[in-house]
């Protein structure tokens, strides 16, 4: 009996099955609904529901837990086991569990479909489906159920109808500003000949073991199935419930754990890729280090050095790091013979070095000897950048660079492009790198050890950086030095990467590979991409081999066919797709307008007639048949003072080259010396190289050029210029760089250079314009704005324009200047007009200007004194 009127005093909760009784943390078990038979001795069945009267009085309740055999959709009873439950007040949740069985495993249950049903009081409140399999029993070493083909991470919504199977990008790092639920995709080849239900959990860790979130999938496996896929997912359908961190995710099946593969959650940067998976069952465990998750390594420190020592070139590098490692074992010698040596070591590096390298190769190898050798507790790499270290704001660096360091104890801090730190100028004079190079100095100097910290990055920049701040220099004591591979060094590793992929080249494909990699040796520049370059031409060499054996007609083909790359498969690798070029006929009706418009410019007859003859040219290229689409190259250099017209010209110019198809696109690009130089050392080259892409079949207009001098050995505006030059003649034809400035300074700017002035095909000076000149402009300016000046005007905007003209000097404004003389008028018979009244404002009078209108260019009474002089104001005098 109970004191309260309620209908139940109970609330159901849930329905589970599991087979093991060892019970896991906080009184739970391990719930399936697909057991395999050989494991299954008694299956049990856990009915649990929430106490209505928790802390108000106790209750009794009756219980039936019932199983059936589900056969040909009929229920066969097994069992039936009736339970009385006294419910404690002081049970919140309350649990009933049985199980019925035999003690043979596979004795009872058997392969089929089963039903738990659960009643309380005589009311049935809940069921369960529970299938039982007789594919054979799943341990660490072997699953006949499945393999794993792949496993892959996307991001999604809740429901995947929403985000069909093509649109998924793949992903190792997500972004937590952009990210929902991370969904696993598992993709499965099918080991059994008859149906069966596969069930699999999915559990997401943190990077520190914590569970963040946990979900099954459960799938029919149909007779006859080559492979299947399973799906699981946690987060939110807002995102930022994934916070930036380090995770991994586990999957595991019949109670074995099958696979595990990490990845990241980044706070803004997505990265595209498969993640590295662990399969236990190969012997290959996990381990969880923070961003990195290597297998535990048990060869000996004999053959890690063996095996560094067979890589494939960095000579200078393997001698260095023999030469210390001999040396660490000369101190431990000194060590067991009782002299006194310091045993924290500084293992500190700089890695200099260009991409493909070796680099980070090395740095892993590093980590497994210096593990062997006692001096790393692990051994792991932990790899970031300036964005794993760098908060945007003030008070995050610090926490998070020495997140990144506590995560990387015990194994090697591998910096990328550590010369970023550096950067100067940026983040709006706040330069939070500083402070991560000030937390990593100090961990160097006073921190508690277990840690090698590698910076790795471009050999200019890298010296630059440790040049410019000693202390960082003074606390890295090993520096290597990573050269570029040599051809016959590519060839090699071509080689090797071609074993793995299954592949071998032809002779003839070998020859020609080469030779292609001497030239491109021969040519490099910073960006030579060493071994990346040949492993990314192997992987397309491949791909090419695989299309052209799939277009031949169908036949028989053999292992050797199958694996040989061929001549034609590396050729079209190397050589430039020769695009169609398009028959662009002169555009007659834009030519008129932009010669008009040409013609409109007051004075430049100089300029004028060089056009007029291009435009002859290319007509008689056009009626010869010719081809005239980046046959042209008409770098130019303009030079005037302020207001000559410099960029208008060069805005006509665009629109004349494309009207007469010289240029595909023939627009403007206009640019300074900040759209092309950064603030920071190795993104100069690829600002300016974006703003030339951006410029490509048009005019690369850049104002006051001059900028780009070297002031010094620090300044960026030579790199910009080196690109510049270099592109300008590689891509000779495709755009049109024009250059501005001041006479004097283009001077002195073009001589600087000795390759410079020789890339420009034509130098145009603009001169000031005369007094004539500038009435002219400025009558053009009135009529355009409706407005003509009556005589006392137009005598006095003469005057004043002769006094401009005779006190100029080489900042003079030119047309600038007379657009604001003009501007002023304009502003004040506005204002006369408005305090008309209606009435007098006659068509004749709203259309003139008057001297009153010019009163701003009146001459002072001190100037009358002295004789002829003016005033502007808020212009110049």
């Amino acid at each position: 009996m109970t004191s309260k009127k309620l209908d139940k005093n109970y609330k159901l909760r849930d329905l589970r099955c599991y087979a093991s009784r060892n019970p896991l943390m906080g009184n739970q078990y391990q719930y399936r609904c697909v057991f395999e038979a050989s494991e299954v001795n008694y299956l049990y069945a856990e009915l649990s529901f929430y106490n209505k009267l928790f802390d108000e009085e106790d209750w009794a309740c009756d219980c039936v837990l019932k199983a059936y055999r589900i056969k040909n959709n009929e229920k066969i009873e097994l069992c039936s086991i009736d339970i009385h439950r006294e419910v404690q007040k002081e049970e919140n949740i309350v649990y009933v569990r049985e199980g019925w069985g035999t003690p043979d495993y596979g004795g009872v249950w058997k392969r089929g479909d089963y039903i738990w049903e659960a009643f309380i009081d005589g009311e049935l409140v809940a069921s369960r489906k529970i299938y039982v399999e007789e594919g054979g029993k799943v341990t660490p070493g072997n699953n006949p159920y499945f393999d794993i083909e792949s496993l892959r991470f996307f991001n999604g919504p809740y429901s995947l109808d929403d985000l069909p199977s093509g649109q998924r990008r793949y992903l190792t790092q997500f972004a937590s500003d952009k990210t929902q639920y991370i969904w696993t995709e598992l993709k499965l080849r099918n080991k059994q000949s008859r149906s069966w239900y596969c069930e699999l959990f999915f559990s997401y860790f943190d990077d520190a073991g914590q569970l963040k979130g946990s979900m099954s999938d459960l799938a029919y496996v149909p007779p006859g199935t080559t492979t299947f896929y399973s799906l699981a997912g946690w987060g939110n359908g807002i995102p930022g419930s994934w916070l930036p961190d380090n995770y991994r995710v586990e999957v595991v099946f019949m109670s074995e754990l099958v696979a595990v593969a990490p990845f990241r959650v980044h706070e803004t940067q997505e990265i595209e890729g498969v993640p590295e998976v662990f399969y236990p069952a190969g012997g290959k465990p996990y381990v969880a280090n923070g961003a990195t998750a290597e297998a535990v390594d048990e060869k000996s420190l004999e053959d890690l050095l063996a095996e560094l020592n067979e890589m494939i070139g960095l000579e200078p590098v393997k001698k260095r790091l023999n030469d210390f490692i001999h040396y660490l074992k000369f101190l431990r010698l000194r060590q067991a013979q009782g002299f006194e040596e310091n045993t924290q070591i500084s293992l500190h590096s700089a890695f200099l070095g260009n991409p493909g390298t070796g680099k980070t190769t090395v740095a892993k190898m590093l980590g497994k000897i210096y593990h062997k050798m006692g001096l790393l507790s692990k051994g792991t790499v932990h790899e970031v950048s300036r964005v794993d270290l760098v908060g945007k704001f003030i008070g995050q660096t610090a926490p998070q660079t020495q997140e990144a360091i506590n995560k990387a104890r015990g194994g090697i801090l591998f910096i990328d492009e550590a010369y970023a730190l550096a950067r100067k100028g940026d983040e709006g004079g706040q330069d939070f790198g500083k402070e991560a190079i000030e937390i990593l100095i100090k961990e160097m100097s006073d921190g508690p050890g277990d840690l090698a910290i590698i910076m790795a990055g471009y050999p200019e920049e890298m010296q630059h950086m440790l040049q410019s701040n000693p202390g960082m220099k003074s606390r890295i004591n090993l520096i290597y030095h990573f050269p570029d591979y040599t051809p016959q060094e590519l060839m090699e590793i071509l080689e090797l990467k071609a074993r793995k992929k299954g592949v071998v080249f032809s002779p003839e494909a070998k020859e020609f590979i080469y030779k292609q990699l001497v030239e491109m040796y021969r040519n490099r520049d910073r960006t030579f991409g060493n071994a990346r370059l040949v492993t990314s031409l192997v992987e397309e060499a491949k791909m090419n081999m695989g299309l052209r054996i799939v277009q031949q007609p169908s036949r028989e083909l053999s292992k050797e066919a199958l694996e040989t790359i061929l001549l034609e498969d590396v050729k079209g690798i190397f050589g430039k797709q020769q695009a169609k070029k398009p028959d662009i006929p002169i555009d007659e009706e834009l030519l008129l307008d932009a010669m008009q418009q040409l013609n409109a410019l007051i004075g430049m007859e100089n300029v004028k007639n060089e056009i007029y003859e291009l435009v002859k040219l290319v007509r008689f290229y056009r009626e010869s048949g010719r081809d005239v689409l980046n046959k042209f190259s008409m770098h130019m250099v303009f030079t005037g003072n302020p207001g000559t017209g410099k960029t208008t010209l060069a805005r006509i110019i665009a629109q004349i080259y494309k009207a007469l198809g010289i240029l595909e696109r023939g627009h403007l690009v206009e640019c300074d010396r900040q759209s092309l130089v950064a603030a920071y050392v190795g993104q100069t080259a690829i600002k300016t190289k974006q703003k030339i892409e951006e410029a490509i079949g048009g005019v690369l207009f850049i104002d006051e050029a001059y900028a780009l001098s070297a002031k010094s050995e620090q300044d960026y505006g030579k790199e910009a210029m080196e690109v510049l030059l270099k592109q300008m003649e590689d891509r000779r034809g495709e755009f049109v760089v024009i250059v501005a400035g001041y006479p004097d300074n283009m001077h002195e700017f073009l001589h600087a250079n000795p390759g410079l002035l020789s890339r420009f095909d034509m130098t145009i000076h603009f001169d000031d314009y005369n007094v004539e000149e500038l009435y002219a402009i400025a009558v053009s300016m009135f009529e355009r704005e409706g407005l003509q000046l009556d005589l006392a005007a137009q005598q006095q905007l003469r005057s004043y324009l002769e006094h401009l003209y005779r006190t100029r000097n080489k900042y003079f404004g030119n047309a600038r200047s007379v657009r604001k003389v003009v501007q002023q008028a304009v502003r004040n018979q506005h204002l006369r007009m408005a305090s008309l009244p209606k009435e007098e404002r006659t068509p004749e009078v709203l259309a003139t200007v008057t001297i009153e209108d010019l009163k701003d260019l009146l001459p002072t009474s001190e100037e009358k004194a002295e004789g002829l002089g003016f005033r502007l104001r808020g212009g110049e005098a």
